[in-house]
């Protein structure tokens, strides 16, 4: 039998995908001290057994194992068999969500954590890329739907499954800070894959494993009162994984994002309805654990019990502009023209009907010092908070020479320098030389080749930190042509990660690919035929972890010979965004002539009301900060 064959076979004998007649399932919270996982075969132990003489270990069982689909319109099923993730032809793409619940009985400030999913149906390629992703967790099933999950924060672990994959395991363990509810989605960036998880209810299920580290224990003299087993001190977060150290739950790092949760946006679109919660639980599920606030187990609650929820209310962004959840928008207005460009970003806003948090604008040289006051008044409007992405291309010397030291280039640093500190403080956006691929000479002493732009980047920022400028976050904007990722030195271009903040993509439908086919997956993470390349997205994955993703520029070109081109694209983006995590930002390039073609969105009603549609997405609704 083949895996199609075994996948179809499960779904008709479980019903995972029986959703028209699904019940509800109302997740009213957790008893603190519960016995999670001491069901059936779960390995679950008393609390004084676990930490009095045990070894740390703690298997949670979910409070919800479900999964969303593009293709289903309900909402997420009950208490399905297996789990699905990735992309089929019924499913559309799917990914699945679970929650659970901690607290201090069963998890110690000193822990690591994992989440242990056993494999019902592997996929049928190798090297499926799945990854996990910190979301907000909701008070019902009935709730979650593929239009309506809550958007992606923290990236904390990635992994490759292969044919004979048995248990997909990742490191959460910066995921878990205090005691409260969590929940994860595990999703896959490939377009063409598959896999079946165990459900709840099949097999092992899926569970999350706690060591903590147990304190000796020691005699107690009789003339000394005994201890008491438990900690009654404040949860100390634990260290965030090498995953993604951009990002971390612990809501007492203004800088770092929490856990994926849609939040009230800065911009015109209505807000997210919130999830209903019923007052009773008409249709708790017997497979999961039951909540009974009435008969608490275990140590007395820390008074933070509970408080991870709250964390997950509100998409945010920290000091390096990192979304909590979610992602933000941007514009580069009138590119090519010599409209006003200030003036078109508030047109463009209009035109959208939803704030545009980014403006993208272009210096060069040494023409004039940047922000200008045009620029600074843009990002003072309370009611529609925006920052800047200044894309800085210097034209004073070769790279090399600027490397080295020129000095014309560095008079204006310092000149640059002092007017950033005494006019504009607030952090944003800043690449240098956008795109460099196309200047690259790699002739041996040309002071244009590849580690000349790394060097001559890292010296313009080190040059302005340096000199006091603190509010820089720093962009490397590769091309999107795939010709240049197969030259040699493509690698050298990297300026180093102690002076990159976000990794950049400029991408462009009907640009990589002319036949009308191409979509918004191919602009995030385009391949090529059968080489090596992965995709820009599985690229940065790989290599750079820690770095969030922006589409530093993307658009959409309007071809008479594909009327209908650009409306698919943004229509598909909706729900494609499933499929990136990693991807906390995206800048529209909006030019009615970039080389003789046409970006903007407002060519045809039915293309403009589905960019509309894009925006009211739960992904954008971010509160910039």
């Amino acid at each position: 039998m083949s895996d199609t064959d075994k996948r179809q076979s499960l779904r008709a004998g479980r019903g995972i995908v029986t959703v028209l007649a699904v019940l509800p399932l109302v997740l009213a919270g957790f008893v603190v001290g519960y016995g999670v996982g001491s069901g059936g075969d779960r390995p679950g132990v008393d609390v004084d057994e676990a930490w009095q003489d045990g070894n740390g270990t703690f298997d949670h069982a979910p409070l919800a194992a479900s999964f969303v689909a593009t293709q289903v319109a309900g909402p997420a099923p009950q208490s399905p068999a297996v789990l699905p993730v990735g992309t089929s032809a019924d499913l559309g793409i799917a990914v699945t969500h679970l929650q659970f619940a901690l607290d201090e009985s069963t998890v110690r400030p000193d822990h690591t954590a994992e989440l242990r999913l056993p494999v019902a149906v592997p996929p049928d390629s190798e090297g499926m890329t799945v990854e996990v992703a910190s979301v907000r967790p909701v008070s019902c099933l009935c709730s979650l739907t593929a239009a309506t999950a809550p958007p992606y924060g923290a990236v904390w672990d990635s992994v490759e499954i292969d044919a004979d994959a048995t248990e997909v395991v990742f490191d959460v363990s910066g995921a878990i800070s205090a005691p409260g509810r969590y929940a994860f989605a595990v999703t896959s960036p490939d377009r063409n894959a598959y896999l079946e998880l165990e459900g709840a209810e099949y097999g092992s299920g899926p569970n999350l494993r706690t060591i903590s580290a147990v304190p000796p224990v020691r005699p107690v003299p009789p003339t000394m009162p005994a201890p008491l087993p438990y900690p009654t001190g404040p949860t100390v977060p634990s260290p965030s994984p090498t995953q993604d150290p951009t990002a971390t739950a612990d809501a007492a790092s203004p800088d770092a994002p929490a856990s994926t949760d849609p939040a009230p946006s800065a911009s015109t679109s209505p807000a997210p309805a919130t999830d209903p919660v019923p007052s009773v639980d008409p249709s708790a599920d017997p497979a999961l654990p039951a909540a009974d606030p009435t008969t608490p187990q275990g140590p007395p609650t820390q008074p933070e019990s509970g408080q991870v929820e709250d964390h997950l209310s509100t998409c945010t962004t920290g000091a390096k502009l990192i979304p909590s959840c979610g992602a933000l928008v941007g514009v580069a207005p009138a590119a090519h023209t010599s409209r006003d460009k200030e003036q078109a970003h508030l047109e463009f806003e209009s035109r959208v009907e939803h704030d545009q948090q980014i403006y993208h604008a272009y210096e060069r040289g040494a023409a004039r010092l940047f922000p200008t006051p045009e620029q600074i008044a843009l990002t003072e409007d309370p009611q529609h908070p925006r920052t800047l992405f200044i894309n800085w291309k210097p034209q004073m010397a070769e790279w090399g020479a600027i490397a080295a030291g020129d000095p014309e280039t560095d008079a204006y640093l310092d000149r640059l320098a002092e007017h950033l500190k005494a006019n504009f403080h607030k952090p944003f956006f800043f690449t240098v030389h956008h795109e460099p691929e196309n200047d690259v000479d790699p002739t041996a002493g040309s002071h244009m080749e590849p580690s000349d732009y790394a060097d001559m980047f890292r010296y313009v920022v080190e040059r302005l930190r340096g000199a006091g400028v603190d509010n820089l976050v720093t962009v490397m904007n590769y091309m999107g042509y795939l010709k240049w990722v197969e030259k040699p030195w493509h690698g050298d271009l990297y300026p180093g990660a102690d002076v990159v903040d976000w990794i950049g993509v400029s991408g462009y439908g009907q640009s990589l690919k002319d036949d009308g086919h191409s979509d918004f997956g191919e602009i995030v993470d385009q391949t090529k035929g059968e080489g090596a390349w992965p995709g820009f997205y599985h690229w940065i994955a790989r290599e750079h972890p820690d770095k969030p993703m922006m589409l530093a520029e993307w658009g959409v070109f309007h071809v008479d010979e594909y009327p209908g081109h650009q409306k698919t694209v943004f229509e598909a983006a909706r729900y494609q965004m499933a499929h990136y995590p990693r991807l906390k930002a995206i800048v529209y390039f909006e030019s009615p002539n970039a080389e003789g073609r046409n970006s903007e969105v407002h060519l045809e009603e039915d293309t403009l009301e589905a960019y509309r549609e894009l925006m009211r997405s739960p992904y954008f609704d971010v509160k910039l900060e």
